[in-house]
């Protein structure tokens, strides 16, 4: 029988895609875990169906990355094109590498990435999921927060005892709505049509935006056989409307055979740019849809949760582990509201230019930037996705408390090369730095400073690599050979040759050797003991076998 009062360390509430990721990586350091959701089955429907190289990474840290990457697709290319039909922008996605390991623009199914996700989460003992359940009220103290939890089947309620509590309920966040927590900003008079298809072969490579100020019109190859379209609702008409049989074969037929194709979900959406005013009440945080809501224009509403998630997760764990204290998990806002909020600023201004529904501005945007191509400094901020706000730290858990200087190495996020791996072979990075901390030291730092790096990495439960030249040969235990010269060049731009890596992969710290004391005592004073996990476990074969 199920105790009156169950106790955990920490009660997750909602399990779509950031609540299960959350949940697993909390399971890679020994995390005593629930997770509780509303809905008895899964998600069948596609919903989010983009994903970058940052999200990539994030999955990567909970062993994920090669099962969902086998079931994703790569575009070539994103095409604009604008009021009368013609080609005014083309960002070519195949080849591009921002450094992070993955490709910058992957398409995917969500049914199968949430199908992963949770049978994920059977790898650890202490991490268990209910379905038909949900928090629907919480109070807290100075040790704990106790949520009463509701299952739907029977209407019985019983209350959860954990130390932390994580709203990871989408837009509509219940727990948000009990802590009293607003979302600040507005939402959009227009939405879109989302049809979702799956076709009979796979589609062709085709992704593109048209901009065409009566209706716009995303349309995409995703993952296996499926495609996105999506239409822009006009003002005054009723989605109820165009989501009759009739007009979804006329949003689709421009580019599929209506008869050939099996519609999976055709469904309408608003618009939203909001923030949460504050992401913390307490011991209850805020994560996902449930802290921001963006504008689907740059596709980072789902990649901004799971940063979410890969933020916070470690920091709790060095709290509950006793490891580190209560203000280490200040930092989570502090450090990814500002990214969040920059991210849908940049989606709210990338949507005024390409989305204007104003004809003579349509016009005028396609003649600029038909221009504009000619500029090779221009080409480069479009190729380059620089209007990407960069994955950056400026203020939080780093050496010295924030970025001294535009060319300061703390906060900023660490490449992921290939290296040579101990015994031979090429791995991404990642895979030899393990899941929690890691110090790298550059081949040209002195013995005593390796030995001092050593030690620290020791007290951080954390890896230490030394990084050997390709001329070296093949690397021991302990060093990893930079056979793409990418991490002697990160060494010498910041002039640096002791690094220490965040779990999440940004920099705390980097030095010159003989900074080496100052670092340790920077870091010693935020972190008291190793924070120990465990390489993620690997999947079952029947879960690696299933398709998309």
């Amino acid at each position: 029988m199920t105790p009156l009062v169950e106790e955990t360390d920490v009660l997750i509430a909602g399990c779509g895609p950031v609540g299960a990721l959350t949940a697993n990586l909390l399971g890679l350091y020994g995390v005593r875990t629930l997770v509780l959701e509303r809905e008895l089955t899964p998600h069948s429907q596609p919903r989010a169906i983009t994903c970058d190289d940052e999200a990539m990474r994030i999955y990567q840290a909970a062993g994920f990355a090669d099962i969902l990457d086998a079931h994703m697709y790569t575009a070539p290319e994103v095409e604009f094109t604008g009021a009368r039909g013609e080609l005014f922008a083309r960002v070519i996605v195949q080849g591009l590498d921002f450094g992070y390991g993955f490709s910058v623009l992957r398409f995917f199914s969500q049914p199968y990435v949430e199908q992963v996700l949770r049978q994920g989460l059977s790898r650890f003992p202490h991490v268990e999921l209910r379905l038909g359940q949900s928090a629907e009220a919480y109070a807290q103290d100075a040790h704990g927060i106790s949520a009463t939890v509701r299952d739907s089947r029977g209407g019985s309620e019983r209350t959860v005892r954990a130390r932390y509590l994580l709203a990871c309920d989408g837009g509509r966040s219940t727990l948000r709505r009990l802590a009293g927590i607003n979302m600040v900003g507005s939402t959009y008079d227009e939405g879109m049509i989302a049809i979702s298809l799956l076709l009979p072969e796979a589609p062709p490579p085709l992704c593109r935006m048209v901009c065409d100020p009566y209706r716009h019109v995303f349309v995409a190859r995703c993952a296996g056989n499926e495609m996105r379209i999506e239409c822009m609702i006009r003002e005054g008409e009723k989605p109820e409307e165009l989501l009759r049989p009739e007009r979804i074969r006329e949003f689709i037929s421009p580019y599929v055979d209506p008869e050939r194709v099996t519609i999976l979900r055709a469904a309408a959406y608003i618009f939203n740019r909001r923030l949460a005013s504050r992401w913390r009440d307490g011991r209850l945080f805020l994560l996902g849809d449930a802290a921001h809501l963006m504008p689907p224009v740059l596709g980072q509403g789902l990649c901004s949760g799971l940063r979410d998630a890969h933020n916070l997760s470690w920091k709790l764990a060095s709290v509950l582990h006793g490891h580190a204290d209560e203000p280490l998990l200040d930092t989570y806002e502090l450090e990814r509201r500002p990214h969040a909020q920059a991210m849908l600023d940049t989606s709210v201004n990338m949507g005024r230019v390409v989305l204007t529904g104003s004809r003579p501005l349509a016009l005028l945007r396609d003649h600029v930037f038909r221009a504009l191509d000619h500029i090779p400094r221009v080409q480069r901020f479009i190729r380059d996705f620089e209007f990407k706000p960069r994955p950056l730290i400026a203020r939080g858990f780093m050496l010295g408390g924030s970025r001294g200087h535009r060319q300061a190495p703390e906060g900023v996020y660490f490449p992921q090369p290939c290296v040579g791996a101990p015994g031979g072979g090429v791995v991404r990075l990642d895979e030899l730095l393990g899941p929690g901390f890691a110090v790298l030291v550059h081949p040209d730092t002195r013995e005593a400073s390796r030995r001092g790096a050593q030690v620290l990495a020791e007290s951080l439960g954390a890896r230490c690599l030394r990084i050997i030249p390709p001329r070296s040969g093949q690397a021991q235990p302990g060093e990893v050979v930079d056979v793409e010269g990418k991490l002697d060049a990160w060494f010498r731009e910041y002039k640096v040759e002791i690094a220490v890596l965040r779990p999440d992969r940004y920099i705390f710290g980097a030095v010159r050797g003989s900074h080496l004391a100052w670092l340790s005592a920077a870091l010693r004073g935020w972190i008291r003991g190793p924070l120990r996990g465990v390489e993620p476990p690997a999947l079952a074969p029947a879960l690696n076998s299933s398709a998309g």
